[in-house]
């Protein structure tokens, strides 16, 4: 096949064409290019059991990734803040602003139409041109009201003590404030709230991240006690409702994104499968991923254009998170790029890709090794390289205890060669694609090249870059493939399997694989960077906000297994406060049992509160609550951990361990 290869988000980017009998590409520009995003509040049959139908429209693309990379931007600037940013008013404010108001070009409010064009894409949904005229024009006001403030911040932060700069400061964020207020409607707009979203959320970081502003600098401009508090009770109030407007329209759009029926010969949108999906006996093995994908699409890159900015929103109150130095924020979060290639008659549905390709909820994991076992080919097969097992080598954090988790082809023909791959350091991956993957060329975090395995590819199939960045966002995660069936032989022919559906997940920078606590800011650790479960407890999807999975304890004395370290400079050691954020149903009671060298040697019983009731219980965002677990001083050269158990009471959700120094 001729023609040029593009990945289906991006018309901007120059490809040089390879003529050497294999459909494949290499990239001029080597970035990477493939959005990624997961859903969290509902599952894929949820979903499914919910759906009313399924249309086929198509749409003009648009640049998907530029606006994942400027959401990726704004999150990655907000998680790296600390002082001086941290401790002026607007600081944070103004460190985002020119991602969401560029400041080259002619159209100011470009950027927001992006995220409107963006999500467009992914549910195939037109704003009206009233309703989005609407949207840009109170984007306008607010932009004008957000650079006022900031302008009168600016003059606060240079003379605090100075009574007119007070004034100006408390008149410019009340009507900074009122205008975000009212303009916060015309983003939420009835039929249009799933197009809407990206622009709903970021606007929504924006007037939180302005009361946070007048709840910690309140005081100094001269608000009155009473005037604080409204501001600090509306905070808590806007956090609660945008995370659930969020979530729940997310889960909506997810539904939209199912009812969209597949088209594997628009060649359009799908240049890579042309002609393949015209095979008169494998052509229709095409359409199962791309309905996949379609589904994956919207809940990837809405994760990372909407959930990780949610996720992080909790860490603006600062009654709750005053570090002067901020936070360390991991989000743990499991996103999935497109998948490429084709299965068989046995696999080749929606349910058969989501239930091989993506994991279930679990504890997070490093990715050590891939391992792809390579066969040889039949006489005259139809694909010039076949894989038949590609094999994850795994550990959990905390824990130097391997584990292989593998995906197998029908075991025929013989081995003719197995390739290993460091896969630590794997920031983006470029595929060769014919009718099936013919090859895998990794790259690390700055996308040098690692190492190729079977044919150099030039598909690029990672998450897009933070705008702004060299750097990859996301580091490869876990490798999954489905078999499929190719054709040997000269006459009369035959079926011989191979891997012929590959997908792979990738996780936030953000996320290290060690629990080293660092002494100059608050330690935010999901709880599933757990070492082990233990007697039933379980991983479970995580919901509202939480930015990756959460632990259930269900029962009496399950429990898990936390480990963690410091090393401060201090001989004497560091003292950290501990709490943990969580949910339960009823009141109930924790023991807390320290480990030393993996030996307990003090359990600290805690009782918490119930904070929900109700049967299929999901908790909203003002249902998770803060237990303290107490101080505990941390030496270098020692390994602690936690045995944290369900003394009394039924279900306990644990999202987060927070470790505050002092």
């Amino acid at each position: 096949m001729g023609g040029l290869l593009m990945n289906q988000y991006y018309n901007n980017n120059e490809y040089e064409i390879l003529d050497n009998g294999v459909q494949c590409c290499s990239p001029r520009y080597p970035l990477a290019q493939a959005p990624g995003s997961e859903w969290q509040n509902m599952n894929y049959q949820d979903v499914m059991n919910t759906s009313v139908g399924r249309e086929y429209q198509a749409v003009q693309q648009v640049n998907v990734g530029e606006a994942v990379g400027a959401a990726l931007g704004i999150l990655t600037t907000i998680l790296k803040a600390v002082n001086p940013t941290l401790g002026t008013a607007a600081g944070v404010i103004s460190s985002i602003f020119g991602f969401l108001w560029k400041r080259f070009g002619t159209d100011p409010q470009a950027q927001w139409k992006q995220f409107m064009e963006a999500v467009e894409y992914l549910v195939s949904q037109k704003i009206t041109d009233a309703v989005r005229s609407k949207a840009v024009s109170e984007l306008e006001g607010v932009q004008r009201a957000v650079e006022l403030y900031q302008e009168a911040a600016n003059a606060w932060n240079m003379n605090p003590d100075n009574a007119a700069a007070k004034e100006r400061i408390r008149r410019q964020y009340t009507s900074t404030n009122t205008v975000i207020e009212y303009a916060m409607p015309s983003f939420r707009v009835g039929s249009f709230e799933v197009p809407l979203l990206t622009v709903y959320a970021q606007a929504a970081n924006l007037h939180l991240l302005l009361l946070r502003d007048a709840v910690k600098f309140g005081a100094g401009w001269g608000f009155s006690p009473t005037e604080v508090e409204d501001n600090y009770t509306r905070l808590q109030a806007r956090t609660a409702e945008y995370t659930n407007h969020c979530t729940n329209t997310y889960d909506k759009g997810l539904k939209q994104a199912y009812d969209l029926a597949p088209n594997p010969t628009d060649y359009n949108k799908y240049p890579y499968l042309n002609p393949y999906s015209k095979d008169p006996i494998y052509g229709k093995y095409y359409t199962a991923p791309v309905d996949w994908n379609l589904f994956n699409d919207f809940r990837r890159d809405m994760t990372l254009m909407v959930l990780d900015i949610v996720a992080v929103w909790p860490t603006y109150n600062p009654r709750l998170y005053n570090n002067p130095n901020g936070v360390q924020i991991q989000l743990s979060r499991e996103v999935y790029s497109t998948v490429y290639g084709r299965g068989w008659s046995n696999n080749s549905t929606v349910d058969a890709i989501e239930s091989t390709l993506v994991r279930p909820p679990h504890l997070v994991t490093e990715l050590t090794k891939l391992t792809f076992d390579e066969r040889n080919l039949y006489e005259a097969e139809t694909v010039p390289v076949a894989f038949r097992k590609v094999t994850n080598t795994l550990h959990y954090v905390g824990s130097s205890t391997t584990w292989e988790q593998s995906f197998s082809a029908t075991p025929v023909g013989s081995l003719k060669a197995v390739h290993n791959v460091l896969a630590t350091d794997i920031g983006n991956l470029a595929l060769s694609l014919g009718a099936v993957p013919l090859g895998f060329s990794f790259y690390n975090k700055n996308d040098q090249h690692i190492t190729t395995v079977g044919y150099s590819g030039g598909w690029w199939n990672g998450i897009p870059k933070d705008e702004g960045s060299n750097q990859n966002s996301h580091h490869l995660s876990y490798v999954a493939a489905l078999e499929t069936q190719t054709t040997a032989g000269w006459f009369p022919t035959y079926p011989v399997p191979l891997l012929g559906e590959w997908g792979f997940g990738w996780q936030h920078n953000s996320l290290k694989y060690t629990n080293r606590l660092v002494t100059n800011q608050i330690n935010q650790l999901p709880a599933v960077k757990a070492s082990a479960l233990v007697n039933h407890a379980r991983v479970s999807k995580g919901t509202t906000g939480t930015g990756g999975n959460i632990i259930e304890l269900v029962n009496p004395n399950c429990g898990f297994i936390f480990n963690f370290y410091a090393e401060p400079e201090n001989p004497q050691g560091q003292a950290f406060n501990i709490r943990i954020r969580y949910s339960a149903t009823v009141p109930g009671k924790l023991n807390i049992r320290h480990l030393e060298s993996g030996k307990e040697f003090m359990n600290t019983p805690r009782d918490f509160k119930g904070t929900t009731t109700g049967t299929n219980w999901i908790p909203k965002f003002q249902e998770y609550q803060y237990l303290d677990l107490g101080p505990i001083v941390l030496r270098t050269g020692m390994n602690y951990g936690f045995k944290i158990e369900l003394a009394s009471g039924q279900l306990v959700s644990i999202d987060k361990i927070e470790f505050l120094p002092f």
